[in-house]
């Protein structure tokens, strides 16, 4: 079961985020007929960058560190 605190340290390894990012995430219901119906989403704020949110399709205890790289990889993320 992933915690949100281990969830932001796999977010800042896997993106080899800067130590000054700040990273949230956030689990939500999902109204969106072709989403899961709870989603997490991750949030990422770095200086002199447009902020994004990757949006992983699981509840926040079942994200593993892969799914980031997967919503990276392949969408489920946001600009602005």
């Amino acid at each position: 079961m992933a915690e949100p605190v281990e969830i932001v340290n796999w977010a800042r390894e896997e993106l080899a985020l800067d130590p000054a990012a700040t990273v949230t995430v956030v689990e939500r219901e999902s109204n969106d007929p072709r989403c899961s119906p709870v989603v997490t989403d991750l949030t990422v704020e770095s200086p002199g960058d447009e902020p994004f949110t990757v949006h992983i399709e699981r509840p926040l205890a079942e994200v593993e560190r892969m799914d980031i790289v997967a919503a990276m990889a392949f969408g489920g993320h946001e600009m602005g």
